[in-house]
């Protein structure tokens, strides 16, 4: 009865196994795209198209409906749309290749990042790099990472859309080239291109893969730029069929939004083939919008191929957009003969500017097998679509303020879906005339600052309009506008995906000087009551004070700060006042400030300008600070840095250090605001002051300006922590040794010195061990060791074996440095069950138990009789099953089965061994 049971078990799973095979869905290639549906502020809908490439002599394993899972938990079963699966005019691809597409909708719960995707049986036989020689036993998956947006920061969302099939053939040899031709019909988003291992399952990448270059290494390399997503096989070493896996990421301001996984067959043939010959006049272009965009392309076969024939298309982003989209003519199918010649025809709008390149890619194949398509040669072309400049900036000078005219309308202001957002204003002091690069629209890097916070739509007398207020008097000033371009979200709030327009020609100004400069904030004396600041200022511009309309007398008055500040309620007046009756005798004036706390603050000066005797003054200096120096200790070293607040430029700063004699001396010269003075002595003081060299680069005043900060003095301290050792863990589970030997439950540490590591790292004196029993739990201090040369340590946790560890160094000063690279070790566990024992109570094997095991956290053992009735159940490892029942009841002789989950205590905490025991047991109480 058994043998006729055990038969008929074989074959019931012959007959499966036959079944599954028959129903092979031979899958080549594919992806999943998603495009958000309704109103993308309420709907959280979206559709999905599947689109899958089969083999299509696959007859019995044609599939005309699959499951799309959503990632909420939910899944559905799709049906086919395109009929039995083909290309539209209903022939088959070639290669033995049928198109398959599936779409449906989807509605979710809640806004998130979701995870959608399909799995099926099985791949094509016979793909070389896919688990050889067995790829047909490999699921195919697909999967694409999809995120809803917040409508009111980020807008709409949609995956990109792959143009080119991913069936693609070359030659043994020869290099390969293929393109995805990733459109995003979301302008602005950025894509980027990775090549990854295929997927069986969701988070299961498809076991013992090969890249193609692995499987022949010699001459041999795959690669794709991540830019333009170009894949360069060079080259096959082998003919056959090779499956590759590639991310096509979507990024918006700089935060992913989707993922699709591409899973592509390419098909590499033993011939004799060159691939055709594709000319154009330029790889990269960037245009103006409102230009017409023409590429004249040419292909054909090399030269000695004198028989074959080209065919010639074009797939891209310009084809697809929907306001003026690109045209490739004169339209053909099919092959012809060489050479062929097309012209590419782009009008491009103010719509289709963007940040982003749009992507052409032009394909060649020539008609190598037979009229089918054999190598091919692309040409990836980009266009980048600039914004237009502003034009007509004019600026004119006030009374401290600036004047800023523009031309109305705008090129492009009427641009559709509201993308025109205004303008902003830059300014920078002195002209940078630099050349217009189209590629390089914006102002970054070229030392203009922007003025208006946001974009401006403001209008005067017919042309637009900005008033500059935070200008000085006598300095020159030269402005560019921008227009700005940006999607809005759907409520209308926010805007994203902004896009600056190329800068406008320069303009640039010089403003009148008819009030005083200050032209010195020095510091003579350091003290912390009996501190000095001399304080210098230049008169206004005889030219540009109008006498007449401001007569005399004329009085200069100082106001000061504490601190660093250019807050008017901070400054108070100190009582000193300068006055003369005629504006000649008002000079270029300097006094000294006294009894200040140098030492501890800077201070911040201003001087009102008073004429005619008002009480009002005429106007005022822009604030101007001392220059404050600070320092921060470390080992051997002081890192200087200074602050000032000043209306001049501060081009040079030069650093002095106190010698032996009092004297100070210069150490160098620099231009930022920091100086790091290295090789001293730990607990030595050193006094410093620095140098500030400035000017205001305007006619008729000083220049330089040379002010000195305060003196300060400053001790360099070993606060710098060692570098970390390296660390190295074993134990029994590296090594043939049973661990049911107590005494080997030890893990073995080893560390290196870091003075044999980091040449900056010299007095390490002992170290610290730490320990956390499992992955991410915390580490708590376990040994510590005053021995630099102490290098190794054993170590027996309270629990098992399993757990990680760090080790620090620490020095002289007793700085710890940072953990060492955390190494973890695991346990191994082992647990094996007899299948007899004998309950007779005489002592020998009356009891079940396992074999002496280790590291079993617990179990669920389960005994069964051959009704399938429970019997017996424990969760204690020990087992301890004495033959009875759960009512104490002595159990029959004969056969039970059991099952048996087993907890193993891991470094990862306690988890379920995947493999579930079961079996048969064998009870003989010798008739007890």
């Amino acid at each position: 009865m058994r043998k006729q049971l055990y038969a008929l078990c074989l074959t019931t799973i012959f007959a499966l196994m036959l079944h599954t095979a028959a129903r092979a869905t031979h899958n080549r290639a594919g992806e999943i795209s998603i495009e958000q549906v309704g109103d993308c502020v309420t709907s959280l809908t979206i559709k999905a198209t599947v689109v899958t490439y089969t083999k299509t002599s696959s007859v019995d394993a044609d599939r005309d409906s699959i499951t799309i899972c959503w990632g909420d938990g939910k899944c559905d079963r799709v049906a086919r749309m395109n009929g039995p699966g083909s290309p539209p005019n209903g022939e088959p691809l070639e290669n033995d290749t049928k198109k398959n597409i599936y779409m449906a909708t989807h509605t979710y719960a809640a806004r998130s990042t979701y995870k959608i995707s399909m799995t099926d049986p099985n791949r094509n036989a016979g793909i070389l790099n896919v688990n050889p020689p067995n790829s047909v036993q490999i699921k195919f998956h697909l999967e694409t990472t999809y995120t809803f947006p917040n409508p009111q920061f980020q807008g709409c969302n949609n995956t990109p859309v792959l143009l080119q099939e991913p069936i693609d053939f070359g030659c043994v040899g020869k290099v390969f080239t293929h393109n995805p031709n990733a459109f995003d019909v979301d302008d602005g988003d950025s894509l980027a291109y990775e090549l990854v291992v295929p997927l069986q399952d969701v988070g299961t990448p498809v076991p013992n893969y090969l890249w193609p270059d692995q499987l022949t290494p010699l001459n041999n390399d795959i690669s794709i730029n991540p830019i333009t997503g170009e894949i360069i096989w060079n080259s096959p070493q082998q003919a056959g069929e090779y499956n590759i896996a590639m991310h096509i990421i979507s990024y918006r301001d700089g935060v992913i939004m989707d993922i699709v996984l591409r899973d592509m067959q390419i098909l590499i043939r033993e011939c004799d083939n060159q691939p055709p010959d594709v000319v154009t006049t330029f790889d990269e272009i960037c245009v103006v919008a409102g230009e017409m965009v023409e590429i004249t392309v040419t292909a054909g076969a090399p030269v000695f191929e004198t028989e074959q024939k080209v065919k010639l298309e074009a797939e891209g982003g310009p084809f697809f957009v929907p306001i003026s989209p690109a045209t490739f003519e004169p339209v053909t199918t099919g092959f012809l003969n060489d050479p062929v010649v097309k012209v590419f025809r782009w009008q491009t709008t103010c719509e289709h500017i963007g940040n982003q390149y749009y992507t052409v890619v032009f394909k060649a194949t020539d008609d190598f097998f037979d009229g089918e398509s054999g190598l091919a040669t692309l040409k990836t072309v980009r266009i980048k679509v600039v914004g237009p400049p502003p034009e007509d900036v004019r600026a004119i000078p006030g009374s401290g303020q600036v004047e800023l005219t523009w031309e109305k309308p705008y090129s492009c202001e009427a641009a559709a879906e509201n993308y025109f957002r205004g303008f902003t204003v830059w300014r920078r002091e002195g002209s940078n005339n630099f050349p217009t690069d189209t590629c390089m629209p914006g102002l970054a890097g070229r030392g203009y600052v922007q003025v208006t916070p946001q974009p401006i739509k403001t209008e005067q007398n017919g042309r637009y309009y900005y008033k500059d207020l935070n200008v000085e008097r006598g300095r020159t000033y030269c402005y560019r506008v921008l227009a700005i371009f940006a999607k809005t979200t759907p409520g209308g709030q926010f805007t994203y995906n902004r896009v600056e327009s190329l800068p406008s020609e320069e303009t640039c100004v010089q403003l009148s000087r008819d009030v005083p400069l200050i032209t010195h904030v020095n510091v003579l004396q350091t003290g912390a009551s009996d501190g000095q600041i001399e304080v210098c200022w230049s008169k206004p511009k005889p030219v540009d004070l109008d006498t007449l309309v401001n007569p005399g007398p004329y009085r200069y008055e100082v106001l000061r700060a504490d601190g660093q500040t250019t807050l008017a309620a901070d400054f108070r007046t100190i009582g000193v006042e300068f006055s003369s009756e005629f504006f000649a005798e008002a000079n270029d004036t300097c006094f000294v400030d006294a009894g200040l706390n140098t030492i501890g603050q800077a201070y911040t000066y201003k001087i009102n300008f008073y004429v005619n005797g008002e009480d009002e003054p005429l106007g005022a200096t822009n604030p101007a600070s001392s220059v404050f120096l600070s320092s921060a200790p470390t080992d051997n070293r002081l890192n200087l840095s200074w602050t000032e607040i000043v209306p001049w430029d501060n081009y040079k700063y030069v650093v002095y250090r106190r010698n032996a004699l009092g004297v100070f001396d210069s150490l160098g010269t620099v231009t930022e605001q920091a100086y790091a003075d290295e090789g001293l002595i730990n607990g030595k003081e050193y006094c410093y002051r620095v140098k500030s060299i400035g000017s205001y680069g305007v006619e008729g005043v000083i220049s330089p300006l040379d002010n000195f900060s305060q003196e300060l003095c400053s001790v360099p301290v070993d606060n710098v922590a060692p570098c970390p050792p390296t660390l190295e863990v074993t134990n029994i589970c590296n090594q043939d040794i049973r661990c049911t030997d107590e005494s080997a439950l030890f893990n073995s540490l080893r560390w290196v010195n870091p003075m044999q590591l980091c040449p900056t790292t010299d007095d390490v004196t002992g170290y610290r061990v730490y320990y956390a029993p499992f992955e991410g739990s915390p580490f708590a201090k376990v040994a510590e060791f005053d021995e630099s040369g102490r290098l190794t340590w054993e170590h027996k946790p309270e629990f098992g074996i399993a757990g990680c560890y760090a080790v620090t160094a620490i020095d002289t000063f007793f700085n710890e440095s940072v953990f060492s690279n955390v190494a973890c070790v695991d346990n191994c566990p082992s647990y094996v069950l007899p299948n007899t024992f004998t309950p007779n109570d005489d002592g020998q094997n009356d009891v079940f138990r396992p074999y002496p095991y280790c590291f079993i956290e617990s179990v669920e053992f389960n005994v069964f009789n051959r009704w399938g009735q429970l019997v017996f159940q424990t969760k204690d490892p020990n087992l301890e099953w004495n033959g009875r029942n759960a009512r104490g009841e002595v159990l029959t002789d004969g056969v039970y089965y059991y099952t048996c989950r087993i907890f193993e205590r891991r470094v990862a905490g306690i988890v379920q061994n995947p493999e579930i025991l079961s079996g048969y047991i064998e009870l003989l109480s010798g008739g007890k």
